[in-house]
């Protein structure tokens, strides 16, 4: 069984800020090179509803689903399931919180669920284990902080 993956960071944003930053303004600090299914000049589109899907267009037009929402609470928290490039049937679970602080706001990520993939979960986990690392110091980066894991 694999235990999921936690990483948490703190923004000098409000938690709005820093959940719009996450989710509507993601395809402006999202590194698609290399963690996209078309490349580097894809464009992707996180919606702001539950149900909606998480979309990658590819400069060609072609679109891939990385996930779809499943709880969300503008501000505070949300749920999506995730599977760039893989069958929606081996979706795993992110869950990412926003609590205000003295400093801003703390994002705890916990990503789960690799169960579901059989005799490749513990590898797909130990890839995200660093894969969370940049993709967050890009998010981290777009308000100019560090990570801290």
């Amino acid at each position: 069984m694999n235990d999921p993956i936690k990483k948490t960071l703190t923004v000098p944003l409000s938690p709005a800020d820093a959940f719009a930053l996450f989710t509507s303004d993601m395809d402006t600090w999202w590194p698609k090179d290399p963690f996209s299914v078309t490349g580097a000049q894809a464009k992707v589109a996180f919606p702001d509803h539950k149900d909606g899907d998480i979309i990658e267009t590819g400069a060609d037009g072609s679109t891939n689903i990385w996930g779809k929402l499943v709880a969300y609470d503008p501000g505070k928290f949300l749920s999506f399931t995730w599977h760039p490039g893989r069958d929606p049937k081996e979706a795993t679970v992110v869950t990412v919180t926003f609590t205000e602080t003295e400093d801003g706001t703390r994002c705890d990520l916990t990503h789960g669920g690799f169960d579901i993939l059989g005799d490749t979960a513990d590898a797909v986990s130990n890839s995200y284990l660093k894969g969370w690392d940049l993709v967050l110091g890009c998010y981290a980066s777009a308000v100019k902080l560090p990570v801290r894991a």
